[in-house]
């Protein structure tokens, strides 16, 4: 397409190029009318720009409104404050557009190409999970390591402050004050673990090269961070964090009309509120939202038809692999051959594969990970290896267990919480000294003893009280891709010790019934590290096996 030097001078203010036919949209572009001009392209062969430029001349959809020159010599000029006023004409069009065609007829593939971001502040453990569920919510969330906690930020549910009051702040009140009190103890436990001269000899030259003042006040940070990790095994799920996500139209719709027949009140009033104010940025988009009977009814265990009639065990921190393709190995390879060959189906390139010896197959695998890095992501070849799917079960603590449930690729599934399971009380509670284990012992007998009590009228609501210590557990389905990518991030050094723990598990778990990824026929009898350290082929399952500077 050629545009005149007038509408280039228009366009700019909208895009990065009037000329590419590769660009990006500037954020003067409300996401309504990219959406509505996105939509288009399944019916109509012009350009976005192009598109643009009729809204601005008011021309949508064969209705034209004559815009004189004059009218848009300020926007050419580039004589204005908000640009977005010269498409006001679009954003009325393109809203018409999505009630005719999303709201009239369902065309709710529309609604996929808008994306909203939303900033939800002062809300509980519980929300982060919900909104952790759906898994095209992109978010980052309030770091445990980075920001300590007090009592001033603790969810007071309305429902339990009047028929629970006193218990329910009782438990909170001992968790918050437990946990305030490890952390001091955990500061001087770890200064005196890691004095500061051995502490610097072991870092690079980046930091011993700086000013002592910035030495220094690296060394507190990684101090406080290493109490801080072990002292979030106290916290409850009322703690109130901080949340930014984005997410699509369509799935922001879902979970508003779902959240509204929500059990807890505090996430029924966050679907309110996310209708409210992403219906300013979407209004012709959030038309569904009305509570779902269908989703409130799952959301209640529909009406408890699913409650179980045997008890719950303790757990102890375990990974079980559930299910996985015995064949994954030839089959990967085979997905291989097919993408590297003209032509062909997956059966001629399978039977192929299976003629091949375990040296052959092994000796694949090394060429195509042979020059990866150790920051390298896979390339095109993930999705080969995403075909062949396992199903695992990580029983860990709550802590961990938020961290895991960030792998949003991953098909996810789980209980409500449940101090019933037990907990996990990590080794530095004991080396730490008796005054840390009474306190440990006490926020779980309390936190105990309040769900059980609350409860009988409020199941979902005692959850609010249950620590990050809690056993929990949850199943997770997935490709091979993923699988290694999530055991490279969470075998970080600097990750916490908790989930460091349960990623090797897994990989022990899987190279059991998966050796090949490590370049064995048969898995050795040896020490799983042993194993992996020897490992014949060392870049198709990555691992972080450095030490974790505080926690050891």
């Amino acid at each position: 397409m050629i545009f005149t030097k007038e509408e280039k001078a228009i366009l700019e203010n909208f895009v990065t190029s009037v000329e590419d036919n590769v660009y990006a949209i500037k954020k003067d572009v409300p996401p309504e009318v990219f959406g509505a001009f996105g939509s288009y392209f399944s019916r109509n062969p012009k350009d976005f720009r192009e598109h643009l430029l009729d809204a601005i001349k008011g021309n949508i959809e064969e209705e034209q409104t004559n815009v004189s020159y004059k009218d848009l010599e300020w926007l050419i000029k580039g004589d204005f404050n908000d640009p977005t006023s010269a498409i006001s004409k679009g954003i009325a069009k393109s809203q018409d557009f999505f009630r005719k065609w999303y709201g009239k007829y369902s065309h709710k593939s529309i609604a996929n190409t808008v994306w909203i971001p939303i900033v939800a502040t002062n809300v509980s453990q519980l929300f982060a999970r919900e909104l952790a569920y759906e898994q095209l919510a992109f978010f980052i969330e309030q770091s445990t390591r980075y920001v300590k906690w007090s009592l001033d930020k603790i969810f007071q549910d309305s429902d339990l402050i009047k028929d629970n009051k006193k218990v329910y702040l009782n438990s909170l009140e001992t968790s918050v004050n437990a946990y305030d009190r490890l952390t001091e103890i955990g500061i001087e436990f770890y200064k005196k673990r890691n004095p500061f001269n051995e502490w610097l000899e072991k870092q690079p030259d980046n930091i011993k090269n700086n000013p002592e003042n910035l030495k220094k006040s690296s060394y507190d940070r990684q101090i406080r961070g290493a109490a801080l990790d072990v002292a979030r095994f106290l916290l409850p799920q009322a703690c109130l964090t901080n949340i930014a996500w984005i997410c699509d139209a369509r799935s922001t719709e879902f979970d508003i009309a779902s959240w509204k027949g929500h059990p807890l009140l505090e996430i029924k009033n966050i679907a309110n509120l996310i209708e409210k104010h992403a219906g300013q940025i979407a209004p012709s988009l959030l038309k569904y939202t009305e509570k779902n009977p269908y989703y409130e009814d799952k959301l209640n265990n529909y009406e408890n038809i699913f409650k179980s009639i045997y008890p719950i065990n303790i757990f102890r921190k375990s990974v079980d692999i559930i299910s996985y393709d015995k064949d994954a190995l030839d089959k990967t390879i085979a997905h291989l051959m097919k993408r590297y060959n003209f032509g062909g189906t997956f059966r001629d390139r399978y039977y192929e594969v299976k003629l091949m010896n375990f040296e052959r197959k092994i000796d694949l695998l090394r060429r195509i990970t042979e020059k990866r890095g150790s920051y390298d992501e896979w390339i095109e070849t993930d999705e080969d290896f995403d075909l062949t799917k396992i199903v695992f079960e990580i029983r860990t603590d709550i802590g961990a267990i938020r961290d895991w449930r960030r792998h949003q690729k991953w098909d996810r599934g789980e209980s409500l919480y449940s101090l019933d399971n037990g907990y996990h009380k990590p080794f530095m509670i004991e080396e730490m000294g008796k005054e840390v284990e009474n306190l440990f012992d006490k926020v779980m007998e309390t936190s105990y003893e309040a769900e059980q009590t609350i409860k009988k009228n409020f199941p979902y609501q005692a959850q609010y009280v249950l620590p990050m210590a809690t056993m929990h557990s949850i199943t997770m389905s997935g490709g091979l891709d993923n699988l290694q990518y999530m055991l490279w991030t969470r075998t970080t050094p600097q990750g916490n010790f908790s989930y460091r723990e349960d990623a090797f598990k897994i990989a022990e778990e899987v190279v059991k019934i998966h050796p090949w990824l490590l370049g064995y026929e048969i898995y050795p009898d040896k020490d799983f590290m042993e194993i992996y350290l020897e490992a014949p082929l060392k870049n198709l399952l990555r691992l972080q096996t450095g030490e974790t500077d505080l926690h050891v």
